[in-house]
């Protein structure tokens, strides 16, 4: 396109040495025609885009409230079991880390 656009200005430059001076302006024309069909297709092509990312986000956004929704469920569901006190966690972690060094059957050996 910057090929013809120059052609044509070299055509309108000699406007007035030319026998048809209305060749470079019917050229003019039809470069502006291509010029504006071309933004027409880009322009459609941005609108489709344009929704795909629409509806990509909206499809997104329900997801998204969907796994809220669960997880304030789950949450609700959790909070009928009360945690266990810190002592008691301790405890258990304290009997985990006696069996993970020393072995389930050595434990038990020395509590006999």
């Amino acid at each position: 396109m910057a090929e013809k656009h120059a052609a044509i200005h070299r055509k309108a430059a000699h406007l007035w040495h030319q026998p048809h001076p209305c060749e470079a302006f019917a050229d003019m024309s039809v470069l502006l025609l291509e010029a504006l069909e071309e933004v027409r297709v880009m322009s459609a092509q941005l609108r489709q885009d344009g929704q795909a990312a629409r509806s990509k986000g909206k499809a997104l956004r329900d997801h998204s409230n969907q796994l809220l929704k669960r997880s304030a469920a789950f949450h609700e569901y959790l909070a009928q079991f009360p945690s266990p006190p810190p002592e008691v966690i301790r405890q258990a972690e304290s009997q985990m880390l006696e069996i993970f060094k020393h072995g389930l059957g050595r434990k038990d050996e020395r509590e006999q």
